[in-house]
């Protein structure tokens, strides 16, 4: 599993800048942290890292910001289990056949290939959707 902080890559209008994300955990919260010029910073805290990795980006997606992280891939989201026994730190990349493997949520990507959090969330539900159509018995 990575380490907190990392350097990941944040782009809008074909600008690509540096950033810095760091979580932690305090014994009630995760606390997501992401800085940089382009944005100063913007900080969230939620039950797991993960969703306060949403919140940031509910807040800088407006503005056109992507951010270069696994956990803003379009076929990428963390189960239950992930959530609440691993911080939301882990994610599944999902396939029609289910979760396919384990990605941790902020190993930096290209920001080029993420997508806003509602078309994530859209595609989860599609993924999640032929899954369960693939899984049914003919």
């Amino acid at each position: 599993m990575i380490q907190s902080p990392q350097i990941v890559r944040v782009a809008r209008d074909g600008i690509t800048r540096e950033a810095e994300v760091a979580w932690s955990f305090d014994n009630v919260a995760w606390t997501v942290e992401i800085r940089s010029a382009g944005f100063g910073a913007e900080v969230a805290r939620a039950d797991d890292a993960f969703e306060a990795l949403c919140r940031i980006r509910e807040e800088l997606e407006p503005y056109g910001w992507r951010i270069g992280v696994a956990g803003a891939l379009p076929n990428v989201w963390p189960s239950g289990m992930a959530r609440d026994q691993g911080g939301g730190l882990r994610a599944y990349r999902l396939s029609i056949r289910g979760g396919e493997d384990l990605v941790d949520t902020f190993e930096p990507v290209d920001p080029s290939v993420t997508v806003t959090l509602a078309e994530q969330r859209a595609e989860v539900d599609r993924l999640y959707e032929q899954a369960r159509q693939h899984a049914r018995p003919a």
